[in-house]
């Protein structure tokens, strides 16, 4: 409000005022005069005052409240019914049930009888034990020779305790295996021999082995603590030529993770006590073979390195020194090894290379279990391979596809060759003789698998083989090929089948009976090319049951008698059947 106007307001009355005393004295004039007495008290009112204080406005408006409103509508939807096709469930519990015995029976043709009995503990997490039974035996049945029976027994048992931070375990077993040494004999001029004088051990072999072994192996969950698995394995071998071999091997695994690289090696203590004749003499050898393999690795995403080397101590003794020298020598190995592989796109392609060498150990045992038709002594020596350069490209076209192409050139130091000895009248048999050979591989190899119902598997072998010392390299052959598959339908109708090929090799034998010592070239040797040889085999099973089935076997069905080892033909087509139980 304007503060100027009560101020003029009262002047305006002091005007007025003045204004009518003044006409008061005025004499003259119309109307006269008029003289007023008494006070004035001029009297102002009050004004309407407006307060104009300033006030505040926020820049921040309130947002009014929103108010939702829902109109009720009914929605009108057709029922309609669709069709479902129809499929199959299968439902597989996360542990089916375990049965604690399982036994296959069957009889085949040339008085072949079959029989294999497992039983075993189910699960448990303290421990696991079992036992396992086998009979295998036929009459031979092969024509034109002389007798050709065999047989195989063997029986063991195990037993696993699982510790907290380890896993204690043993098993024992025999077996006990026979055979015929039918090889090259005429059966009519074996008529005409009088054969009672002649020793058991010209006529058959028995081998017979007992052994047990023993293992501690660590179960640690924290990788970078020190690993180890420590095996002991004690065999006592023994045959009818009254040769004995006892067998002392100790093995242990090291490993420990660093971040990307591992430590580790192998530590191993071979001794092996051996006893033979060779005709009139009696000889003893011994060997002590102590190995160091020690190795350190890194990997990374894509690529694993591991470096390493193999050193060995070999000291073979002997009685007689007759024998080859070799039987009584200490020498000491060197042998490099090394693997490099780089994965592309995924392991879709993976490329490696490596070097590898050992000093490996010849035994009564496995000589004989390579070729059971080994002459009673053999005179034994250790192998070296000297190295083992290899290289190749392994990968997967698809999830279901894998392959592996591989080139590889060695060198071996004393390998075990076998030359026959040739008896028309008691049969052949083989003996063990030593040279240096070099051997060249070209190998290829598939994997197929489509789940759990096909697998496919494929390998072809073609080499190369070049001996030092002997005429030639033998009973190594040109090529290999190998190809087996399973065809599973439903878990009802397994099919089996396998394809052996084995191509040409070269056989020596020597003439007469006589233990034989020098194994040299001096020997009069008559050299044979073996033919190569097919072999199909077909299996079949029918599950009747989850714990009944029948199965069928076929073996050889090219009904050929070729010959793996000279003058050592196999049986023609053998056909088998049985059953098989779980319990």
């Amino acid at each position: 409000m304007n503060k100027h106007i009560p101020i003029s307001v009262a002047l305006f009355a002091l005007i007025i005022a003045s204004k009518a005393k003044a006409q008061t004295d005025t004499t003259s004039g119309i109307g006269g005069s008029y003289t007023i007495q008494g006070e004035y008290n001029p009297t102002i009112a009050d004004a309407k005052k407006y307060d104009l204080r300033p006030q505040l406005i926020d820049t921040i408006l309130p947002i009014a409240p929103v108010e939702y409103h829902l109109i009720t509508v009914q929605g009108h939807v057709p029922a309609r019914v669709d069709s479902i096709a129809a499929v199959s469930l299968k439902v597989t519990s996360m542990q089916p049930k375990l049965y604690k015995g399982y036994t296959k029976a069957g009889f085949g043709l040339y008085s072949t009888p079959l029989f294999e009995l497992y039983y075993d503990q189910t699960r448990s997490r303290e421990n696991a034990w079992g036992v396992h039974y086998k009979h295998l035996s036929s009459n031979g049945g092969i024509d034109d020779m002389g007798e050709s029976q065999y047989s195989f027994n063997a029986m063991d048992g195990h037993y696993t305790h699982y510790l907290k931070k380890h896993e204690v375990g043993g098993y024992i077993g025999f077996d006990r295996r026979r055979i015929s040494y039918y090889g090259g004999t005429d059966e009519l001029a074996l008529a005409a021999f009088d054969a009672s004088n002649v020793p058991e051990d010209r006529l058959k072999q028995i081998y017979n082995d007992l052994g047990f072994g023993v293992r501690v192996k660590s179960l640690y969950k924290d990788s970078a603590l020190l690993a180890h698995d420590v095996r002991l394995e004690v065999h006592q071998y023994n045959n009818t030529s009254g040769s004995k071999e006892t067998n002392v091997k100790l093995t242990t695994d090291l490993e420990m993770e660093n971040g990307s690289e591992t430590y580790g090696g192998r530590i191993l203590i071979d001794n092996n006590t051996y006893r033979a004749k060779l005709g009139e003499l009696d000889f003893k050898q011994g060997g002590f073979l102590l190995g160091l393999l020690p190795q350190v690795s890194t990997r990374s995403d894509n690529y694993l390195v591991q470096v390493g080397v193999g050193i060995y101590l070999d000291a073979a003794s002997t009685d007689v020194e007759v024998l080859d020298e070799r039987a009584s020598k200490t020498s000491v190995h060197f042998f490099p090894r090394a693997y490099l592989s780089y994965s592309l796109f995924d392991d879709i392609l993976v490329p490696y290379v490596g070097v590898d060498g050992a000093r490996e150990r010849n035994s009564l045992r496995s000589l004989t279990r390579e070729n059971p038709w080994l002459m009673g002594s053999p005179v034994l020596s250790n192998t070296s391979k000297m190295y083992d350069i290899y290289g190749g490209i392994r990968g997967s076209v698809s999830s279901r596809l894998g392959f592996d192409v591989r080139v590889s050139t060695s060198k071996w130091k004393d390998k075990m060759l076998f030359l026959s000895q040739t008896d028309t009248i008691l049969g052949d048999r083989f003996f063990a003789v030593y040279d240096d050979v070099s051997i060249l591989d070209i190998s290829g190899e598939l994997m197929y698998s489509a789940g759990e119902n096909v697998k496919l598997t494929g390998r072809v072998d073609v080499f190369t083989n070049e001996a030092f010392a002997q005429a030639e390299a033998w009973y190594l052959p040109n090529y290999r090929f190998a190809l087996g598959g399973v065809y599973d339908v439903r878990d009802k109708l397994i099919l089996k089948a396998e394809v052996e090929m084995l191509g040409a090799r070269y056989a020596g034998s020597i003439p007469g009976n006589e233990p034989v010592f020098d194994t040299g070239t001096s020997l009069a040797l008559e050299t044979k090319e073996l033919d190569s040889y097919f072999d199909l085999y077909l299996g079949v099973e029918y599950r009747y049951t989850k714990r009944f089935s029948v199965w069928l076997d076929m073996s050889n069905l090219s009904a050929s008698k070729y010959e793996r080892w000279l003058n050592q033909p196999v049986q023609r087509t053998l056909v088998m059947a049985g059953l098989t139980l779980s319990f």
